[in-house]
């Protein structure tokens, strides 16, 4: 009697056993999976850091080329008629900038290079022309781009037009001067709202003027 206590106690603590097996094993399998999708989510978001990175840092590098080589540059003229195109020499017209208090319309360009800024003015960095974020684009300081832009004010307005004929029209809340290498003004963090950002060089390059705007 006592040996077949014996051997049930055993089969029902085996028993026990293998329940508990049954239940940490899928457990352990769901933990583990957890941590392989956190640690690809923070590998995938370091790569898209450093791409968008990578992007700041050579449209940075671009403009700052072309500004040291600004006083060898010629200006284009300026024909005074403003055609809304598709495209542009080798790039996109994403929308148009027009800006009533400078008499400014231009096109903006889908990359900045050495070329597409001696063309229109492009876009920097950001996202899609009039989506959530903050839309940055930069010109020239010639006349007949960005040569004016130190006469807007706090208050003034603007309108940025996409390809779709959708216009959202943007007022000024900011402008400032900064260094080469400081790129707040480029920040996304917009509350979930539409922003745009103007970037020109100041006379003799050495700084830029920033023009921070949202949609109102």
């Amino acid at each position: 009697m006592g040996k077949h206590n014996k051997v049930s106690k055993h089969a029902h603590n085996e028993e026990t056993s293998n329940s508990k097996k049954k239940i940490i094993i899928p457990i352990v399998v769901f933990v583990l999976l957890i941590i392989v999708i956190i640690t690809c989510c923070v590998a995938f978001g370091n790569k898209e850091d450093s791409n968008d990175n990578k992007q700041v840092e050579n449209n940075t590098t671009i403009v700052n080329e072309i500004t040291d080589d600004n006083e060898n540059t010629v200006e284009p003229e300026d024909t005074g008629e403003f055609q809304e195109l598709d495209k542009m020499g080798n790039y996109d017209a994403l929308g148009v900038l027009k800006i009533d208090k400078l008499g400014l319309e231009k096109n903006i360009l889908d990359e900045t290079t050495d070329d597409s800024l001696n063309l229109s003015v492009t876009k920097f960095y950001g996202p899609g022309i009039n989506e959530v974020g903050n839309f940055c684009i930069t010109g020239h300081n010639y006349r007949s781009i960005f040569g004016y832009l130190d006469n807007l004010d706090e208050g003034d307005t603007f309108e940025v037009k996409d390809k779709s004929n959708k216009t959202i029209t943007y007022k000024i809340y900011d402008k400032y001067i900064v260094n080469t290498d400081e790129l707040d003004c480029l920040s996304q963090e917009t509350d979930g709202k539409r922003e745009v950002t103007l970037i020109t060089c100041t006379p003799g390059g050495i700084t830029r003027l920033i023009i921070k705007a949202k949609e109102i």
